[in-house]
């Protein structure tokens, strides 16, 4: 089964579209012209840091996307229906950066929407980490999360009610550009997906 919001899973699906697609000798001419990379905020805070995500992913936006995650970034997806002792799916900065950039590359891709829901279906709360107290943390109910991928003929379509997302910021100061003098970017995500009930 497909866990929602698994980027490692969608980050295979696009690992196989550009091994078809030819896409390492591209057209030298003709074509759409480039898509201008969306204007982003000053992620002064880890509210604008996922708006920036979103932006960054729905435009293919490899390095505006970059810049959203701590080099020591570790992503995590756990199935609790799993059975015990299996591993979750991990993701590191370096997957982060090579699924942006196949997604990018790949010319049969028409458009990408991540969709993380209204503002108000977002969580904010205080670390969860004691040995980073610093840091934030901003959960979401997978029941507001869309991740929709047009490749030519095919829409492939990622979404849960039964998933739970926890995003931790990290902050650096100062920063003179921040109305806030912080920083924040994304250091760890973990995405829970509750048993199916039975029957």
């Amino acid at each position: 089964m497909l866990k929602f919001l698994a980027l490692a899973t969608i980050f295979a699906l696009s690992a196989v579209v550009v091994a078809g697609c030819g896409i390492f000798d591209p057209k030298k001419s003709g074509g759409p012209p480039p898509i201008l990379p969306p204007e982003y905020e000053i992620p002064f805070n880890p509210t604008v840091v996922l708006t920036n995500l979103g932006k960054a992913y729905s435009a293919r936006d490899s390095v505006g996307y970059k810049v959203i995650y701590d080099s020591s970034y570790v992503g995590t997806s756990m199935d609790l229906g799993d059975p015990p002792g299996t591993t979750p799916i991990s993701l590191t900065y370096d997957n982060e950066v090579e699924h942006i950039a196949n997604l990018a590359r790949t010319h049969t891709i028409s458009s990408v929407l991540f969709d993380l829901g209204p503002l108000s279906s977002w969580d904010r709360l205080p670390s969860s980490d004691p040995s980073h107290p610093e840091w934030a943390v901003i959960q979401i109910s997978g029941s507001s999360v869309r991740i929709e991928i047009t490749d030519g003929i095919n829409i492939y379509t990622t979404t849960g009610a039964n998933e739970f997302l926890e995003f931790m910021f990290k902050p650096t100061t100062p920063a003179a550009v921040s109305p806030t003098d912080t920083l924040w970017n994304i250091v760890k995500w973990t995405e829970t997906r509750e048993a199916d009930p039975g029957p």
